[in-house]
């Protein structure tokens, strides 16, 4: 079991960073901000991960629309209320992935004095897509360097390439064992370590890892093995915890908030340009149901239910997540024309409870 994550002892360890003299750096929790351009850069990379406070995302309602989605609004509740981790901010890295993304990034550069380098981003894979976002990533490396006093060179970026790779393969090779139906592993350890992760970067992962042993016992044998997809599920949303309340294990979190960031490693060769590295790894093999067309998220939840032996798929969709939202109809209809069973779950952070635990419940007694 991996421990619930303290905030306090978060914010006491970026501040010794801090006090290193390395910058911190907010990104908003998306798939194409390239990490390892950041620690390249010698900075920390934190991603804004906190939410499932729907006080929060209330607050939010005076800076955004309430047709916002709530992880967004919740994010500027956050820093409305000088949460102390986004208080350790020198710079936020933010852009249009979704509308949440674009809207609360003005918001946060505007009310809360956060210099924004801002990335722009297509929505599409063609060869032109991947010449934009190259300038892009060049020019975010511009901002990094003004801002650490570091040049980010090649060497710098193969190495953090190797980092995250390795990074990559340890967090693969936990949830491999998962596909064991009788490991004591769960999908909120998972959940976690994927948290700490966001919060303290890649050297602090791994030093973690180390120390993790991953029993084996019939605690989890009768459980039954779901996988989560759609939005992400922040630090503080409860979502995969009452769902393994109910008997069940989401032993694929299909979300950025798992397996998106380390299913695939980033290949590159030390003899080719890293940015094209950069590019190919982060547009070509991008997850997310933003791009057009959205052609890899069905077949690789296909593959993923037969590879470990899933029994039903959790739809997760947070209220006005765009992406997912028109993606709804196709999702489902795909999986239940090969006889997978799906449960769409639309919810806000206010949603009782209760209410989700009722739906769940019902699922879960269907594949049983």
């Amino acid at each position: 079991m991996i421990p619930k994550i303290d905030i306090n002892t978060i914010y006491n360890r970026l501040s010794e960073f801090k006090a290193s003299g390395k910058k911190i750096i907010g990104v908003f929790s998306h798939t194409l901000i390239p990490d390892e351009l950041i620690y390249a850069a010698g900075a920390i990379p934190i991603k804004l991960n906190l939410g499932g406070d729907d006080r929060l995302a209330a607050i939010g309602t005076e800076y955004l629309t309430q047709a916002t989605c709530p992880f967004a609004r919740g994010c500027i509740g956050y820093f409305d209320q000088s949460n102390p981790i986004y208080t350790l901010f020198d710079a936020f890295i933010g852009g249009n992935f979704c509308n949440g993304d674009l809207c609360a990034s003005e918001m946060i550069c505007k009310f809360f004095k956060i210099p924004w380098l801002r990335v722009t981003f297509p929505t599409t894979s063609r060869q032109f897509s991947l010449k934009f976002l190259r300038q892009e990533y060049l020019k975010l490396t511009e901002g990094l360097e003004a801002l650490t006093g570091t040049q980010i060179l090649s060497e710098n970026l193969f190495s953090a390439f190797e980092k995250y790779n390795t990074l990559r393969e340890a967090l693969l090779q936990v949830n491999l064992q998962m596909k064991d139906h009788n490991t004591t592993l769960m999908g909120e350890d998972l959940h976690n370590l994927m948290h700490l992760f966001f919060l303290l970067g890649p050297d602090e992962a791994l030093q973690i890892l180390k120390t993790i042993k991953i029993e084996v016992g019939d605690s989890s044998g009768t459980r039954v093995p779901i996988l989560l997809s759609g939005s992400g599920i922040a630090l503080g949303d409860e979502l995969i915890h009452i769902i393994e309340e109910l008997n069940a294990r989401v032993t694929i979190n299909d979300t950025w908030t798992g397996l998106y960031f380390y299913n695939e490693k980033l290949v590159y060769s030390p003899q080719d340009d890293p940015f094209d590295a950069l590019v190919n790894h982060y547009l070509l093999k991008n997850e997310s149901a933003r791009m057009v067309p959205n052609v890899r998220r069905v077949p690789r939840v296909l593959k993923l239910v037969k590879d470990y032996n899933i029994k039903g798929v959790i739809n997760h969709i947070l209220k006005f997540c765009d992406p997912y939202v028109a993606d709804r109809t196709r999702f489902k209809t795909a999986l239940q024309a090969v006889d997978i069973p799906v449960l769409e779950l639309e919810r806000d952070y206010a949603t009782s409870l209760e209410q989700l635990k009722t739906r769940i419940g019902a699922f879960l007694e269907m594949l049983a």
